[in-house]
């Protein structure tokens, strides 16, 4: 599912030690990807700005994230 970035923070909060997967992409502009699974849904959510993430989250950089549709 694709959330606005203020749902996914929300979201985040509702998880213990979250997996999160970042990506940066733009070509003009940087923009930060985020994918995240809570109750078996993932969530992804694009932001022109960095999200503070939870300090007992686990981070997976990758190369991009691709998201059908």
């Amino acid at each position: 599912m694709r959330v606005e970035p203020s749902e996914f923070s929300r979201l985040l909060t509702l998880v213990r030690e979250p997996l999160i997967v970042i990506a940066e992409g733009g070509i003009f502009n940087t923009n930060y990807q985020y994918l995240m699974s809570y109750k078996g849904l993932a969530f992804f959510t694009k932001s022109d700005d960095a999200l503070v993430l939870k300090a007992d989250a686990e981070i997976v950089t990758a190369k991009s994230i691709s998201i059908p549709g």
